[in-house]
């Protein structure tokens, strides 16, 4: 279907080509065999294919029209449905599954980045203290604070529970620094859930791993920046360790 081309156009140019042919070997006849077309001949070679290709065309068009809008309507939900399995449905980030997935497509394609680990501190308390569906509210406020807090080509997901992790593909280990703790200060500085009209912060430990060699497997590295967030944990919360 050629774009800007309405069903009307369509039909009419398809009823043009089928009498144009017609008249068109009609013609030829008369000139081989030398013998005059009555002019009633010419005016049923004109209706004819007037009535059928009108009628046939019609139909053909609506038929393109529907495979077309069919066709669209297929790529969207396919998108739908490809956004749906790859991002959690609370938080709106990339799973565990589709986060870990989009870091080994870079790793292969010989883009090293940091690894960082991000758990909310005490998060069990809220859940206890005011319910799930607080906690469920906090966990996407967080998910909104991380997100405002990166890069646009930074990597973020929801690893599981309250943990979050956060890749930083071509950037240097001072930037790295610099990033992770302006995701600390940006959390432990905003609002992340109103209970009775009082507003609550809350805090974040992050551990940091960079891959020590491309072969490293991401498993190990994921392991390395897991022991450095415990170890932030282990020395007061509400700070970044980085791996060995």
């Amino acid at each position: 279907m050629v774009p800007g081309m309405t069903p009307r156009f369509r039909i009419a140019r398809s009823v043009g080509i089928s009498i144009g042919l017609t008249l068109v070997c009609l013609e030829c006849v008369t000139l081989v065999s030398g013998i005059p077309v009555p002019l009633v001949y010419w005016c049923v070679a004109t209706m004819c294919p007037l009535i059928l290709s009108a009628a046939i065309s019609g139909h053909l068009v609506r038929q393109s029209d529907r495979l077309h809008q069919l066709y669209t309507e297929l790529q969207q939900t396919h998108a739908q449905l490809k956004i749906a399995a790859e991002h959690d449905p609370m938080t709106g980030v990339l799973n565990r599954g589709a986060f870990l997935g989009r870091i080994g497509e870079l790793r292969a394609a010989g883009t090293a980045g940091w690894l960082v680990l991000i758990d909310v501190d005490h998060f069990k308390g809220i859940n206890d203290r005011h319910g799930h569906e607080t906690g469920d509210e906090a966990l996407r406020q967080i998910a909104r604070l991380l997100r405002e807090a990166v890069r646009a080509d930074d990597l973020l997901g929801r690893i599981g529970g309250e943990e979050f992790g956060l890749y930083l593909p071509r950037t240097s280990a001072a930037d790295a620094l610099a990033l992770t703790e302006r995701v600390r200060s940006h959390v432990a500085r905003s609002t992340a859930y109103v209970v009775d009209g009082r507003a609550h912060g809350v805090t974040v430990s992050l551990g940091l791993a960079i891959e020590r060699t491309p072969a490293e497997n991401l498993k190990d590295i994921l392991h390395r920046a897991d022991m450095a967030m415990y170890r932030a944990k282990d020395e007061g919360r509400n700070r970044i360790a980085a791996a060995a």
